[in-house]
């Protein structure tokens, strides 16, 4: 095998390992962008579910106060 044989082989092994991060990469951005939006829809949920419950207090308040 020759010198030229082999740092072809070299190159185009390191091609296909850049291909390959760089996939990782991709992936990895994705999940993490996914993550955020987990964190914010999480964030969401709670402060609708504290309005509802705020507005169930007050409707609980006014039905005891009426009754």
């Amino acid at each position: 095998m020759s010198e030229n044989e082999r740092l072809a082989r070299l190159e185009t092994r390191t091609d296909e390992q850049e291909r390959r991060l760089e996939s990782i990469e991709q992936k990895l951005d994705r999940l993490l962008e996914f993550s955020a939006y987990g964190k914010s829809s999480i964030r969401v949920l709670l402060m609708v579910g504290s309005v509802l419950a705020a507005l169930g207090a007050v409707f609980a308040w006014a039905w005891d106060k009426i009754n």
